[in-house]
């Protein structure tokens, strides 16, 4: 039996506060709420997407790329311009792999959406989207978060070596 067990609603000192459920927070840290980077936020209405007739081939061959599972290639890097329709390509991507069955995780970053641009909540976002996937292995996170319901304030290398 905790100490503070009766307690409820204090402050320790300094920033570091313990609410009636027995949560700790650090006062100072707002949570953000990575939600708004998916692919269908409705924090992102209306984001652009390649429209019926275009970029047929180019969509066809990653659509391809992904499907294939004997590929040594895990990771595909999309490059260029500002303005060239790199987040429409995408958008689009995500959108078929999700009508698809097969999206695990898409995360649209933006450096004008606070709620976007965060690297703290990189691991977490992905954790969520690809556990809601996976029951097994939203119990392994799940599994990790109650061993140590701080990892998300770790290092992200710690993170991902502890989720992997």
């Amino acid at each position: 039996m905790s100490i503070f067990s009766k307690a409820r609603n204090f402050n320790v000192g300094g920033n570091i506060q313990i609410d009636s459920s027995q949560h700790v927070h650090n006062a100072q840290e707002k949570s953000i709420d990575a939600s708004n980077a998916f692919y269908d936020s409705g924090a992102r209405f209306d984001p652009p997407k390649c429209d019926e007739d275009t970029r047929v081939e180019v969509i066809s061959e990653i659509m391809d790329w992904i499907g294939d599972r004997d590929s040594p290639k895990r990771l595909l890097c999309m490059t260029g311009a500002a303005g060239a329709g790199k987040s429409a390509l995408q958008q689009t991507i995500a959108e078929r792999c999700a009508d698809s069955g097969i999206l695990g995780c898409a995360i649209f970053f933006s450096s004008q959406d606070p709620t976007r641009n965060n690297l703290s909540r990189i691991v977490p976002t992905i954790g969520f989207q690809l556990g809601r996937h996976d029951p097994r292995l939203r119990d392994y996170i799940k599994e990790a978060v109650e061993e140590d319901p701080l990892i998300f304030t770790r290092t992200i290398r710690t993170q991902m070596d502890t989720l992997h």
